[in-house]
């Protein structure tokens, strides 16, 4: 049964992709309305995350940064509907590299090292990773979070790989080092999700809250001596984004232990302080940090 709705669902999805983006965005208007009137979307994980992230706001402050995130989560789900059926062109036109991030890019490429970039959920995450591979012109992988439903998985991978980004597995990373053994890449991860093993996790203060991070990303460009660039994925209106590259380290192997990892948790921080209705507060971040939901 759950084959049968996921297929409907998914074909559903690919005849929605394919309307005027200005219709999208009608129908992300009505989406929020049910996230936010009717359904209430996680409402109790989205407190609880605001309430200890910014404990000196004020319920008013928190409020108004809940409202403007359910707008936000509706704007990602019709952009990310509509990446199943986008052309290379309208992806460079809603989602863009900054000037700047792209001269950095291409001296990078031409260092003979791999490049890891590294982002969090902010912004929109999917569309980046599709940029990745028509950014580049080195091979690219992204690192992604298997899926219970293998069905929906298969489709996100096929989805995923459209413009040349390989997705790797988390559960793979042994089978991306031999792959790294052959030439220069880029590879992507997107770092602050939870990690389950937390014993063998970095912890660090995030957002007041002493948070666990997955530490492999670090470990594997210390053994590549890797290129490693935080991804700042700002929004500049509804449906158009763009991509800022800041260096951590040109030189991982040099780096002392976890200090590649920190700078990345400050990158990202900096961002969610920033604008902070444009990261992923709806999933259980702090779970395995003591937080309650």
């Amino acid at each position: 049964m759950q084959w049968l709705f996921t297929h409907i669902g998914l074909l559903l999805a690919r005849l929605i992709s394919r309307l005027p983006f200005r219709i999208l965005l009608l129908l992300a208007d009505i989406l929020y309305f049910i996230l936010n009137r009717i359904y209430a979307y996680r409402k109790t994980v989205i407190d609880l995350n605001l309430m200890h992230a910014f404990p000196d706001k004020k319920s008013e402050e928190l409020w108004f940064i809940r409202q403007n995130f359910y707008r936000h989560l509706a704007d990602i789900m019709a952009e990310t509907i509509q990446s199943i059926s986008i052309s290379e062109k309208k992806l460079k036109a809603h989602i863009q590299l900054h000037h700047e991030s792209y001269e950095v890019l291409r001296k990078y490429e031409r260092s003979g090292q791999h490049i890891f970039v590294v982002l969090g959920h902010y912004g929109n995450w999917e569309w980046a990773s599709l940029l990745a591979g028509l950014e580049t012109k080195l091979p690219s992988y992204a690192l992604y979070a298997p899926q219970s439903n293998k069905t929906f998985e298969q489709f996100l991978l096929k989805n995923r790989s459209r413009f040349g980004c390989q997705p790797v597995s988390m559960l793979h990373m042994k089978t991306l080092y031999q792959q790294l053994q052959k030439q220069p890449s880029l590879v992507a991860f997107v770092a602050d999700q939870t990690p389950v093993d937390t014993d063998n996790a970095y912890w660090t203060n995030f957002l007041h809250i002493q948070t666990p991070f997955h530490k492999g990303f670090e470990v594997l460009a210390r053994k590549t001596d890797a290129i490693v660039l935080y991804a700042s994925i700002r929004k500049i209106n509804r449906g158009f984004y763009e991509l800022k590259f800041t260096t951590i380290t040109e030189h991982a192997a040099q780096e002392a232990e976890y200090a590649i990892a920190e700078k990345y948790v400050r990158l990202l921080e900096k961002d969610i302080l920033y604008r902070p209705e444009y990261w992923l507060w709806s999933h259980r971040r702090w779970k395995r940090a003591g937080i309650q939901y």
